[in-house]
This record gives C-alpha cells, structure tokens and sequence, in this order.
C-alpha cells in the first residue's frame, strides 16, 4: 500500500531536490524508537542554532518528535533522521525501514493517527508523509522566524 498525505504546499517533491542542494548545515543520526527522547534534545539544539525563534522553536521540537514517533513508534524499526536548513527553513526527514503504519498516506486507522496527523499539519509550514515497501518517510518544514 502506498499513500501520501500533503498540506500545504503544491509539488513538494519537486522542491525538495531544491531545498536538499542547497542545505547550509546537516545534523543527521540513526534513531530507534528508545531514542525519540534524544531526538528531541538533538532538534531543540538544531533549531536554536538555525535561528528558530522561542516561540516557534516549542513547534519545531515537538513536530520532529512526532515525525520521528510516526516511523520508529511501532516497534524495531530503525530510521535515518535528518536535519537541515535551506534558505529561510528548517527541515526534517525521517525515513525508516520498518512496515508501513502509522502516519503513512490514507484514512487514519485509530484515534491516535489522527491526531499525530492532524498535529503535524498544525505546527509545520509543510507535510509529506509517504509510505511504502521501503517504509515510511516523513518530511517537515518550518520557516525560520
């Protein structure tokens, strides 16, 4: 099964070779699900170093957390998690290698799902969320503000 779910912004998957070529600074790490606490430390300290104000910089944490969550929360998956600013954003990708499942593309099939969804589409600028045979991947931008 293979799904997506974008908000947001038209063509992300056009932009994002644009976006990646032009990164200025990376943070990347290989996560389990043990590790979202780390994750999170790992993304505070990303986003204040890019210049993500207070305020928005609660959001970004947060978003990254549960985009990291949507890939490895499940079970023994591991993921690839990368960080990195383009211009005026700041962006997220997890891509794990575990079975499609919560977050990918498609009705939402708990409570839960829905609401990590719902949550990511509130806090980030733009969403992708695709899933198939290779996993689950997971992409988030924030502007810097």
């Amino acid at each position: 099964m293979t799904g997506a779910m974008n908000t947001r912004m038209r063509d992300w998957r056009a932009g994002q070779q644009a976006l990646t070529w032009s990164a200025h600074s990376l943070a990347e790490r290989k996560i389990r699900q043990a590790d979202v606490p780390s994750v999170r430390r790992l993304a505070a300290g990303f986003g204040a170093r890019a210049g993500v104000g207070s305020a928005r910089l609660t959001d970004f944490v947060l978003a990254v957390s549960e985009g990291a969550a949507c890939v490895v929360g499940g079970g023994p998956s591991t993921a690839r998690l990368r960080l990195w600013t383009a211009g005026p954003r700041v962006l997220c990708e997890v891509r794990g290698d575990g079975a499609p499942r919560q977050c990918a593309g498609g009705p939402a099939h708990d409570e839960a799902e829905a609401t990590r969804r719902w949550l990511l589409r509130q806090l980030c600028d733009q969403v992708c969320v695709s899933s198939g045979r290779d996993g689950v991947t997971v992409l988030l931008s924030f502007t810097v503000c």
